[in-house]
């Protein structure tokens, strides 16, 4: 009989799924799946996931290595925890040593480092440059990533050498991390109510006497959506159970953990990339041991494993912010939330005040409970909306006199002003008016945007920074001027038109400089600033008690991107902006196309006939909800290997035994060259919803020398 047993543990961006490992006997009764454990892993150690314990090797014994030790189990994830990452794996076209890593904090589960260590410091050969630097440095050791920045890629074969000599040695080098409690910030004092509306009190009653699994909540801006959470997540504490919020931006984080915290006091903890790593452990442990009952956080959030879950709400599940478009996997939060609630049997509440027309649709065909909120809450009343026709006015200016004038009349009123413009920097673009010129980033077809605080232009897809130049590198001309607008550039006019108004900006840039929980956001909301500037951000759910108008400076913006969802972004985008006022006050949306239908529903605070109306769009020429999308993109130095590689894909990709598939392409990428490659696409429609599992044959496929692959299972944005 075989006494020994053995686990799979999954090592980190080790490009598989996992490596089997022998269980010592010492070891027996501590290993057992979700654990963290230290392994012998190619020249060093390495920590990693134990995915799952066998009784048979796989592979010859003599070849299996021996587990080291386990981790704190404090530090530890769930069986079901696993499955969910086995599940992303292979529905999002990843390896588990991709996935793992979503499911801890940052340097929980880390590969080891090449640690060179000199053997004996007193008989060395100081001619030699390598050992030279090594006996300079205290305790004479330094990691080989250190060595090859000063030596180069060869200093490899050199330390081998060396090593063979018995002049240095390999030092294991894995570090247990350690924790530290997060200070949270003392709340502010905000108004919350103390009895439901007529209308609260009826979804919350439906909501528990319905068990689907996944709840719809479609309520109107200041209809008291974040209130009716809580009062939910009260009957779940009440049972003993806990609960997840997700919110789409960190920037939001800091107002609805005030408004929980005001609530529930020390049963809440936030959760997000803005902490320490220390302190994101802290969380980390503080949930899983149920010290804390209630996680907020973005999608990062989702995989801390909260002990006895009852309940994940989404916030503003429409949010493209839930999609992760960067890294691997290419998730969105809103199905792996749906997913691991089934694997925890616990409910899903979907909240929005224009819902994603995916959830819309399933909402009214009746797979989620449909809740609706129609009225705002007491004291808040619905903003006039007026649409401006700028193709009427004869002007240049930016602002139309109507909203110069509002502005105005709402300073004196000692009411604040939001302007949104959803595109940051200064000026989208520099043009050449000899020759027309663009300049674009010499790694990506995007043009650069000036950034006029840095006096710098930045492509906004690579990150490349360069200098103004002083004449165009098409013509040689110096007559180049800067074109169109963007946060930056309202943010000095309005400056000009008021100088003695409190001015500020709220973007990207400006959070990025700031932080999570301070300046601007706090100053505004003290009454500290008459104005904001923003882009998308500042539509997300803020509630600015003492704002009085809110103008759009160009509704356009994205209208008329290559993109099916565009009018539908736009159109939430906008819904979201006017729902920031919400005690009375006005609205201008400044439009060159008052007639699109984003704008013109959003005028009128009309979600229902807009997502019917953008539904009979989608069903007739095909697109999502009525079926589901994955793009599968080729980059490479190279367009004709990259087109070829394509064409070769949708031919062992049409020999799929699929029920409905149509394969789009090869067709260069709406934006054709990236960080020095050319990219092109094929986009797969299909309806059957687990078909990506078929792709999985990708993660293995042989690709030429300089080609590189990617695929984005449920795009959100087809740029």
């Amino acid at each position: 009989m075989n006494s020994e047993i053995y686990a799979n543990v999954i090592i980190p961006k080790s490009g598989l799924d996992y490596f089997t490992y022998r269980v010592p006997p010492g070891l027996i009764d501590k290993v057992r799946p979700g654990v963290i454990v230290v392994v012998p892993f190619q020249r060093t150690r390495s920590k990693g996931v134990v995915f799952e314990i066998i009784n048979e090797a796989p592979i010859e014994k003599s070849k299996i290595k021996d587990i080291e030790s386990i981790l704190d189990d404090d530090f530890s994830t769930t069986e079901n925890h696993l499955k969910l990452a086995l599940w992303m794996s292979r529905y999002y076209i990843s390896n588990l040593s991709e996935v793992i890593q979503l499911f801890f904090p940052p340097g929980l589960v880390e590969r080891g480092k090449y640690i060179y260590k000199l053997k004996n410091a007193s008989t060395l050969p100081l001619d030699n440059p390598v050992i030279k630097y090594l006996f300079e440095k205290k305790p004479h050791k330094a990691s080989l990533r250190q060595l090859q920045k000063v030596f180069g890629s060869g200093v490899r074969r050199i330390l081998e050498e060396l090593e063979r000599e018995g002049i240095v040695v390999l030092e294991n080098n894995v570090k247990i991390k350690k924790y530290r409690e997060l200070n949270l910030y003392t709340p502010y004092p905000v108004d919350i109510p103390k009895e439901p509306t007529t209308q609260q009190k009826i979804v919350i009653e439906k909501f528990f006497s319905d068990q689907r699994p996944v709840s719809l909540l479609h309520g109107v801006t200041g209809s008291g959506k974040t209130r009716v959470y809580t009062w939910i997540i009260e009957k779940y504490l009440q049972q003993g159970k806990s609960a997840i919020v997700l919110v789409p931006e960190i920037a939001l984080t800091p107002q609805i953990f005030n408004y929980f915290s005001q609530i529930f006091h020390q049963n809440v903890v936030f959760y997000h990339s803005r902490l320490g790593d220390t302190e994101r452990r802290w969380v980390f442990r503080a949930v899983r041991k149920g010290e804390r009952k209630i996680l907020i956080g973005p999608r990062s959030a989702l995989f801390l494993p909260i002990k006895d879950p009852g309940i994940i709400i989404i916030d503003e599940e429409h949010d493209s912010s839930y999609k992760e478009i960067e890294g691997t996997p290419s998730y969105h939060a809103r199905d792996v939330a749906i997913k691991l609630a089934e694997l925890q049997n616990i409910r899903v509440l979907l909240g929005s005040g224009s819902p994603s027309l995916e959830s819309y649709y399933l909402a009214k065909k009746g797979e989620y409970l449909y809740l609706t909120l129609t009225e705002r809450v007491p004291h808040y009343s619905v903003p006039k909306v007026q649409i401006i026709d700028m193709r009427k006015r004869k002007t240049q200016l930016l602002f139309s006199l109507e909203l110069l004038d509002e502005i105005q009349k709402t300073v004196n009123q000692n009411k604040q002003i939001i302007l949104f413009l959803n595109r940051r920097g200064y000026a989208p673009f520099l043009i050449c008016v000899d020759c027309g010129n663009i300049l674009k980033c010499h790694n990506c077809s995007v043009n650069l945007v000036y950034h006029k605080t840095e006096s710098k232009l930045k492509c906004h897809t690579c990150g490349l920074t360069t200098d103004i130049p002083e004449t165009c590198p098409n013509c040689g001309s110096t007559n180049i001027k800067f074109s169109g607008t963007g946060t930056q550039k309202v943010e000095e006019i309005v400056k000009k038109y008021f100088p003695d108004m409190e001015v500020k900006r709220f973007d990207l840039d400006a959070f990025i400089r700031e932080g999570v929980d301070e300046g601007t956001f706090k100053e505004f909301l003290a009454g500290k600033l008459n104005l904001l500037v923003g882009t998308k951000m500042v539509g997300k759910g803020f509630d600015f008690p003492n704002l009085g108008l809110v103008g759009v400076i160009n509704a356009d913006v994205g209208l008329g991107l290559p993109d099916f969802r565009a009018e539908e972004k736009v159109f939430q985008l906008l819904l979201q902006i006017i729902g920031r006022i919400r005690k009375g006050g006005k609205v201008l949306i400044q439009t060159f196309n008052p007639d699109s239908r984003a704008v013109a529903y959003s005028a009128k605070m009309n979600y229902e006939e807009f997502a019917e109306a953008e539904l009979k769009e989608r069903e007739k020429f095909l697109y999502p909800p009525f079926v589901y999308l994955t793009i599968i993109e080729i980059a490479g130095p190279e367009l004709e290997k990259i087109t070829q590689v394509a064409k070769e894909l949708k031919e062992k990709i049409s020999g799929l035994s699929v029920r409905y598939l149509e394969i789009i392409g090869p067709v260069p990428s709406p934006i054709s060259r990236k960080a020095g490659n050319f990219l092109v696409r094929l986009l797969l429609k299909y309806k059957d919803k687990n078909f990506p599992e078929e792709l999985n044959f990708l993660k293995s496929y042989p690709l030429p020398k300089n080609v590189y692959l990617s695929v984005y299972v449920d795009p959100v944005d087809m740029l």
